[in-house]
């Protein structure tokens, strides 16, 4: 039986909010009700992303998801005034760019290992209650119960915010979603690292891997090829040519993708 699943991102100040599933219509509203901000990161349940600004939705059971539509963060900047007060006059959490701009999403049945389903763009919402959202990613059937998203980017403000994702799916029979790199891994030492850095990968299938570097705001740096070879390569990145910043390194093989947070100091 097909179902179409509904959640509504309550706001809170703070991360990690388990999500209730509730009816919305098309639209999305102004009010911060009908939102999720994080102004302050904390440790996400998927560990390789770290401490970060992330929400995840339980759906209760098990989906078969399919394609889905987001609304961004859609509440305009607000100011907390009194009567004209100059004590007052200050903007309170929460403004369009605010709205998350790349995100991480991972998918789960359990809670505690965590599937990568890829990266999303999200384009910024215009602050209007006729505000329709934008076409999400498809999942193409992906089995999960909990869906994680970490934003990675913003739209130039302080607080990282998302309004509301609706995801098409019908319950599945099956406890497993079949991931070519579910149990595969990922690893740079040293991490951070001033001069380079060592790449391993283990549980991959053998061929090839596609290793892409990106920056914070997801522009690529580089994109090579490694020979994997009994279910393991070796890769090494220079740092001599990148900036002190966070980077994302990640591989793609048979399908499936797997991504790290990797740190330049100088």
């Amino acid at each position: 039986m097909k179902h179409n699943i509904y959640f509504t991102i309550i706001c809170f100040l703070l991360c990690g909010v388990s999500l209730v599933a509730q009816p919305m219509p098309d639209r999305h509203s102004t009010s911060m009700s009908d939102a999720w901000i994080s102004c302050t990161a904390s440790a996400n349940p998927n560990a390789i992303r770290g401490n970060s600004h992330w929400v995840m939705i339980d759906f209760g059971d098990m989906y078969a998801l399919q394609n889905a539509t987001l609304w961004n963060f859609n509440t305009p900047e607000r100011i907390n005034s009194y009567e004209n007060a100059s004590w007052s006059l200050s903007p309170l959490p929460g403004k369009l760019t605010d709205g998350v701009k790349d995100i991480l999403i991972d998918i789960s049945v359990d809670g505690v290992n965590w599937i990568e389903w890829g990266r999303y763009a999200v384009p910024m919402a215009n602050g209007s209650s006729t505000y329709q959202g934008v076409a999400g990613p498809n999942f193409e059937g992906k089995i999960a119960k909990k869906i994680l998203i970490t934003a990675i980017t913003n739209h130039g403000g302080t607080c990282y915010g998302l309004g509301e994702i609706r995801v098409n799916g019908s319950i599945a029979t099956v406890s497993s979603t079949n991931d070519i790199l579910a149990t595969a891994t990922m690893t740079a030492s040293p991490n951070p690292f001033i001069q380079s850095t060592r790449i391993d990968l283990s549980g991959f299938p053998n061929g090839k891997a596609t290793l892409i570097l990106t920056d914070i705001n997801g522009r690529e740096i580089s994109q090579n090829t490694v020979n994997v070879i009994n279910e393991t390569a070796l890769y090494t990145i220079n740092g001599g040519n990148l900036s002190t910043g966070l980077y994302f390194l990640t591989a793609k093989a048979s399908g499936g993708t797997k991504t790290i947070k990797i740190e330049v100091i100088k």
